[in-house]
């Protein structure tokens, strides 16, 4: 073989191994060791899908997550489509129509219900607590002062159903502690299916005095009073937020809960409600 060829073809090796080289560098700088792909985090959340999520949220709730919801939209792009209602029903909704992703009820045995069922996949919280209060109109005209006042013959009570909703449940349990059950039962003028609408009452001189969220009066101090109750009597529950076994966007929602527990306790805060110590 005459050096003229030998040169040749060694020169042509040369050149490969260069270009080889050069793809070698080229992949090493995009996803190689010692590439930028090292300073990427290891795992990199999925952009969101473009469809809303669906959360079911009971009717007192409405301002805080409502201000939750926008927060999330404006950080993530996600849209959160809200039904409001009474927990009870709000859990029957969802366990029927078996669509959604979260659900945000008064009280946490709307959850544990909801878990019995197997309709729950994670749950965050306490977001906050759902607290028991004694609302009257401005000046608190019947003089109330005490939770046992209730019983004094001729009120006129508006009361929050005591199955449907989370506050209802709890101010049962308070007469109950105080063996008054019967006594306030004789002096309820009407019984709401949601929170709201006791405030409503009230606020339009509709009765003498309700059981309420301790937030009820935070945008309506020109109509209502509010009473504490005796914590020693008070049933106070926690706010949870939980994401539905039928979710078909199951890391989006678990993004919302982190979220929600992230923020959730300073909007709740702003809004009137007691929230854990941060």
């Amino acid at each position: 073989m005459n050096k003229r060829g030998t040169w040749a073809r060694l020169g042509r090796g040369a050149v490969l191994l260069a270009l080889a080289a050069a793809l070698l560098t080229g992949c090493g700088g995009q996803g190689g060791p010692g590439g930028a792909a090292e300073n990427r985090p290891a795992a990199v959340k999925p952009a969101p899908s473009g469809q809303p999520l669906f959360a079911y949220v009971g009717a007192g709730l409405k301002e805080p997550v409502t201000e939750i919801a926008a927060q999330y939209e404006a950080q993530t792009g996600v849209k959160i489509e809200l039904t409001f209602n009474n927990s009870g029903a709000l859990l029957s909704q969802a366990e029927t129509a078996k669509k959604g992703d979260i659900y945000i009820p008064g009280g946490k045995p709307f959850v544990e219900a909801a878990q019995k069922k197997g309709i729950i996949e994670n749950v965050v919280g306490p977001i906050a607590y759902h607290v028991p209060a004694i609302i009257t109109p401005k000046g608190n005209p019947a003089g109330i002062r005490d939770v046992r006042d209730l019983t004094r013959p001729g009120l006129k009570l508006v009361l929050p159903d005591k199955e449907a909703t989370a506050i209802g449940k709890n101010a049962f349990k308070t007469f109950e502690q105080l063996g008054i059950t019967a006594a306030v039962e004789k002096n309820i003028l009407a019984t709401v299916e949601t929170l709201p609408k006791v405030s409503a009452m009230i606020g339009m001189g509709q009765g003498d005095a309700g059981i309420a969220e301790y937030s009820s009066v935070s945008n309506q101090k020109d109509k209502l009073e509010v009473l504490e109750i005796d914590p020693a009597v008070n049933v106070i529950d926690e706010i949870p937020c939980a994401s539905l076994t039928f979710s078909t966007q199951k890391e989006q929602a678990k993004d919302f809960l982190s979220f929600m527990q992230k923020e959730g306790p300073g909007v709740f805060k702003k809004f009137g409600f007691k929230v854990p110590q941060q």
